[in-house]
């Protein structure tokens, strides 16, 4: 998304990442990526949870990603509920209406810009 930024801001609209991952974590992956949007920090999940995106690790994960991976969501997080967001992005005009949703629990599935930019043009 960094690579199509300018061009959301051409056409009169902001990117925003939401992440559960603490500012400290957020800071670290916008220095490293070079992102120049916002990255905001949704403690426990609750806007994810108000999109009904929010999901859960189960027991069998949580131990894969703790004890194979070394990622302890927990302390990543800030919090220890464990919750992640599925991968999401939403084009939500000024009135506060969501135009278009892309929402797919498979992390690899993700949209093409360009189709963020389009539906942009269309507003």
């Amino acid at each position: 998304m960094q690579a199509v930024y300018t061009d959301i801001r051409a056409l009169g609209a902001e990117l925003v990442v939401i992440s559960p991952e603490l500012p400290s974590y957020l800071s670290e992956l916008a220095g490293k990526q070079v992102l120049t949007f916002p990255l905001l920090h949704d403690y426990g999940c609750a806007v994810a949870s108000a999109f009904g995106i929010a999901w859960t690790f189960p027991d069998d994960l949580k131990d894969l990603y703790l004890n194979t991976f070394k990622n302890d969501l927990a302390v990543r997080n800030g919090e220890g509920s464990w919750k992640l967001p599925m991968p999401a992005r939403y084009v939500i005009d000024k009135a506060g209406v969501i135009r278009a949703a892309d929402v797919d629990p498979d992390y690899t599935v993700r949209p093409e810009p360009e189709a963020t930019l389009s539906v942009l043009r269309l507003l």
